[in-house]
């Protein structure tokens, strides 16, 4: 059975907490999926160069051509939310409010989308020593 872009999806967001997609979701199921899925079409080259596997899928039924194993189903999922807080790293209204001034407020803005732009760094490590973990451990000797 091959497995379902939905299934990468629900890994995803156990690790994302967005009342936009929340909201999406409850007015919407077929625009969030569809939103969902730019989230993972962006996320499986990140993940096929580390896993070094074709991740060959099909977008109208969207579903992957093969079974994938857990541990892909995890790395696509966490490149999904990696592309997803880089959406929000890269928010226009996060970056115009560092352009208005120098008040209190601004500042808060500014320490806030660095502190982001961290985790996001963090994020990226994270991922590819799962990458790394996933290529040892499939080794071939």
């Amino acid at each position: 059975m091959a497995t379902s872009f939905e299934d990468i999806y629900d890994l995803a967001l156990v690790m994302i907490n967005d009342y936009r997609l929340n909201n999406l979701y409850k007015i919407d199921k077929d625009a969030f999926l569809t939103h969902m899925q730019g989230y993972l079409v962006n996320a499986i080259p990140m993940a096929e160069e580390g896993c070094e596997r074709a991740l060959e899928y099909n977008a109208a039924t969207k579903v992957f051509n093969d079974t994938l194993p857990n541990k892909i189903k995890k790395i696509l999922a966490d490149a999904v939310v990696i592309v997803w807080f880089e959406r929000l790293v890269n928010d226009t209204t996060q970056v115009n409010n560092l352009l208005q001034g120098r008040d209190k407020k601004t500042f808060s803005a500014a320490q806030n989308l660095k502190e982001k732009s961290e985790y996001l760094d963090r994020m990226r490590e994270k991922f590819r020593q799962d990458i790394t973990d996933y290529q040892i451990n499939n080794l071939e000797i």
